[in-house]
């Protein structure tokens, strides 16, 4: 008898939330109405500095817009009364825009900033809120306390998609480099040249129709994940990617003629119903149980022919541990799960088969 114990990274992806991409065509659209920049501390809250927006006529700094770095395309401007926005975003497409501003906005003590996007209506709450480090093109849905367009606080919604029921407007991307790196210089209220670094940065959406997914089970951790989609086009690649655009790519299953769709995600190398219980053949059983951390697990195939496991003992993706029973030691084997896993024994692990 073979025995395999197995520790793989990507298994959490069984548990994690799915997010669907799925540009289809004709269907309704939504408006970018308002966008606010701000610094936050590094949990995302604001924290009553440097606000810039696209309105007028107020106290804050203007945000400005562009749809190129050198700002030659100028959104909104040139003067403060024109700071506003009002831009269709259609299914289908994506967009990309440049951010100028002037102010003391995000100095080297105050490292984090937010960006608040609101969409059909300029009251709170927004609704996409996410906060990064300056610098990175990294960031994360903001739940923490926000502001509105007229700087008045309000809660994030910790989102970083707007799904207005027909349409979901998906934050892409978000680039907010340090005033340093400016490309232009221009005064606090009008989108020209001035004396003063800007600061700096990007923003890009995708929008989509808001079709819905479910998943069975809705958390936990699993052998498979069944996902469940409807209100597709017919005929349409859906890809499903764990956590967010981007991320691990977990399926890309096509919809029937009704728009619908269902496909179950199962863990590397878990065997299916036809590959057990055949005697003599396959991977006749299988155990695990999750890491300290919950985001791996420890894996023991069992098979009576070698040539069963030979995918898997041959399998040195990064990250993966692969020991053969039998080969390695027992006590080898406990020493390099341990750090994963403090209680791990092979004597309270495994699988009996007979």
């Amino acid at each position: 008898m073979t025995l395999k114990t197995l520790r793989y990274p990507g298994w959490h992806s069984l548990a994690l939330a799915a997010m669907l991409l799925f540009p289809l065509p004709v269907y309704s659209q939504v408006t970018l109405t308002g966008a606010m920049l701000f610094s936050t501390t590094s949990t995302g809250a604001w924290n009553n500095y440097s606000e810039l927006n696209t309105v007028g006529g107020d106290n804050w700094w203007d945000l400005w817009l562009a749809l190129n770095p050198d700002a030659t395309s100028p959104v909104n401007g040139p003067s403060d009364a024109e700071a506003g926005i009002s831009i269709p975003l259609q299914v289908g497409k994506s967009y990309k825009y440049y951010f100028f501003g002037s102010g003391p906005c995000c100095t080297s003590s105050e490292c984090f900033t937010a960006l608040n996007l609101f969409l059909t209506v300029t009251v709170p709450p927004p609704g996409i809120s996410v906060f990064g480090a300056l610098n990175s093109a990294s960031f994360l849905p903001d739940g923490n306390t926000t502001i509105t367009l007229d700087g008045s606080p309000v809660a994030g919604p910790g989102t970083s998609f707007y799904n207005s029921g027909v349409v979901i407007v998906v934050l892409g991307g978000y680039d907010a480099p340090s005033r340093e790196s400016a490309r232009r210089r221009m005064p606090t209220f009008e989108f020209s040249p001035g004396d003063s670094l800007s600061f700096f940065g990007s923003f890009s959406l995708r929008v989509f129709p808001a079709a819905a997914l479910s998943l069975s089970p809705v958390s936990g951790s699993g052998t498979k994940l069944t996902i469940t989609g409807s209100g597709f086009a017919p005929a349409e690649t859906v890809d499903i990617f764990a956590g967010r655009i981007g991320a691990t790519l977990l399926s890309t299953p096509t919809t029937d003629s009704s728009g619908s769709f269902t496909v179950t995600i199962r863990g590397k190398y878990v065997p299916t119903a036809q590959e057990t219980g055949q005697s003599g053949t396959g991977i006749i059983a299988f155990a695990l149980e999750t890491t300290d951390n919950g985001k791996s697990a420890i894996v023991v195939l069992v098979a009576l022919q070698r040539t069963a496991l030979a995918q898997v003992l041959a399998d040195r993706s990064a990250g993966v541990l692969v020991f053969e029973k039998g080969v390695v030691s027992d006590a080898s084997i406990e020493a390099a799960i341990r750090p994963f896993r403090k209680d791990f024994s092979l004597q309270s692990f495994g699988v009996v088969a007979q």
